[in-house]
């Protein structure tokens, strides 16, 4: 869970004081926290690793290439190897802090800095995966979202899965400096990003739900 770019070149999907208020909540994270999930946003390792189930259950994971985007400390990496999983893991982020951080936890794994809508990578994925970081409330979330799921869509050769915090009251619309989403506007758009080749999973956590997105539907089935 941090952010899947930074960069004072830009203003736009995200404003340069939106931008900032995200790194300060990351760096502060970083400081103040000594357990990784704590130190990239989750409340517990346990909601962490709900979220990571519901991403992974996407498809087969087996021997494919996998990209984490928003990789923080690799935890989902750390989660991955203590599942079994064999194949090749990117993780991408655009905090120098995570990324030394990561690659200090996982010495000779591929961990790097990058803004995908700034310097998209040169290659493709089977899956690319995003956890938490469209979870920051701005002030238009669905520019966000659209922008970078639409990108790492394009990387995916299979597909890619995301999560959102879900609205489940018109009380979740307060300003509490967090996102969420109603499903009917997650289906209209994962529709329209994947011509229709969607599923929409919830019921792992009682306010998140995951989005995948397939290339095909022998994918969506696989």
């Amino acid at each position: 869970m941090t952010m899947a770019f930074f960069s004072s070149k830009t203003s736009f999907p995200l404003s340069r004081q939106e931008l900032l208020s995200m790194r300060l909540f990351y760096v502060s994270k970083l400081i103040g926290f000594n357990s990784p999930f704590y130190r990239v946003g989750w409340k517990s390792q346990n909601t962490q690793e709900a979220r990571f189930n519901a991403l992974l259950a996407i498809g087969n994971l087996k021997g494919k290439s996998i990209l984490d985007l928003g990789c923080g400390l690799g935890c989902l990496y750390g989660y991955l190897k203590k599942l079994g999983w064999k194949g090749e893991y990117t993780g991408i982020d655009v905090l120098d802090m995570m990324v030394k951080g990561a690659r200090d936890r996982f010495p000779g794994v591929a961990f790097e800095k990058r803004n995908i809508l700034l310097e998209t990578p040169r290659r493709q994925w089977d899956y690319v995966f995003i956890s938490g970081i469209f979870n920051h409330r701005v002030k238009d979330n669905w520019a966000w979202i659209r922008e970078t799921v639409q990108s790492c869509f394009k990387l995916s050769r299979l597909g890619m899965a995301f999560n959102l915090l879900e609205s489940q009251s018109q009380e979740d619309d307060r300003d509490t400096g967090f996102f969420y989403a109603k499903r009917a506007d997650l289906e209209q758009k994962a529709s329209l990003w994947s011509g229709n080749n969607y599923k929409i999973v919830s019921g792992y956590l009682p306010d998140d739900m995951t989005a995948y997105l397939y290339h095909s539907e022998r994918a969506h089935h696989e």
